[in-house]
């Protein structure tokens, strides 16, 4: 949900020129959220673990249409 945001909401603010949201992000995110669910049950370390990585891999790597939500925040602080 963080890509989605920043394609529909921070990128266009920071001027990244109009919202293009990658609608595949949403439907990706729930089927991540489930297997993650049912992980913790067998695994709890392991999905802890995995659920952060996934997290720094989302503000770091470019998914969709627009610059990582860490470009987009520093363009938009002026930094950029």
């Amino acid at each position: 949900m963080i890509t989605f945001a920043n394609e529909g909401l921070l990128a266009p603010a920071a001027g990244e020129g109009a919202a293009r949201w990658n609608w595949r992000v949403v439907p990706a995110t729930a089927g991540l959220a489930l297997a993650l669910t049912a992980l913790e049950k067998l695994a709890p370390g392991f999905a802890v673990g995995l659920a952060w990585l996934t997290l720094a891999t989302a503000l770091l790597v470019p998914f969709g249409n627009a610059p990582t939500p860490v470009q987009t925040a520093a363009k938009a602080l002026g930094y950029g």
